[in-house]
C-alpha cells in the first residue's frame, strides 16, 4: 500500500514515464528490496493498481435497475474515497490500455445486462456506456464531487441502461 500511495502521489507532479523505482521508494520510505519483492518495475505497480479499481466493479444483480443501482453506490462511495487516484487514471495517460482493460471487464461482467440486437451494436454499447461513465466520473471528480454519491449514481444508472437498451424503471426515484 505505501508503494502504490508513493506513485499515486509522484504521479500527481510527475510524468509516468520520469518516475524511477528510487523515487517511488524514497517517496514510500521503502528500501528497492522492498519493491523488488513485489514489482519488477513501476509498470507492474501501476497494473496492480488498475486490476484493484477493475476488482471494485459492482456486481449486477438481476431484477433492474434498482439492485444496480444498490449495488454502484459503494463503487462510487470508493471513487469518492479515492478520488486522488481515480482523477489521475482517469485524466493522465499513465497508461492507454487502462480504457481497453475496463471497457472488456465491464463487457464480461455485465454481458446478459445488454439487450441490444447484434455482436458490433452491443460492443458499440457497451463502450458508448463506460466511457461515457468515465466522462461523468471525471467531471464529478473535477468538480470536487459537487452531486452526492447517492445523486450521481442514479445519473449513471439511468444513463447506462439507456445505452446498453433497457429502459431504467425509474429505479432512480427521485
Amino acid at each position: 500500500m505505501y508503494l502504490k500511495n508513493a506513485l499515486i502521489e509522484l504521479l500527481d507532479t510527475v510524468p509516468f514515464e520520469n518516475i524511477t523505482i528510487k523515487a517511488i521508494c524514497q517517496k514510500a520510505s521503502v528500501n528497492r528490496s522492498t519493491f523488488y519483492a513485489y514489482y519488477s518495475c513501476p509498470r507492474d505497480l501501476i497494473e496492480e493498481i488498475e486490476s484493484d479499481i477493475i476488482s471494485k466493479l459492482p456486481e449486477y444483480t438481476p431484477g433492474g435497475a434498482r439492485p444496480f443501482l444498490e449495488s454502484i453506490i459503494p463503487f462510487m462511495q470508493y471513487v469518492k474515497e479515492n478520488g486522488k487516484t481515480f482523477r489521475i487514471f482517469l485524466s493522465t495517460p499513465v497508461d492507454a490500455s487502462f480504457g481497453e482493460r475496463l471497457i472488456t471487464a465491464v463487457m464480461d461482467k455485465y454481458e446478459e445486462f445488454s439487450f441490444i440486437d447484434g455482436e458490433d451494436e452491443r460492443i458499440m454499447g457497451f463502450i458508448f456506456c463506460v466511457n461515457g461513465v468515465v466522462g461523468v466520473v471525471r467531471e464529478w471528480i473535477n468538480s470536487g464531487f459537487r452531486l452526492s454519491v447517492d445523486r450521481v449514481s442514479r445519473l449513471i444508472v439511468d444513463m447506462a441502461f439507456g445505452a446498453v437498451g433497457m429502459i431504467p424503471e425509474k429505479a432512480s426515484s427521485r
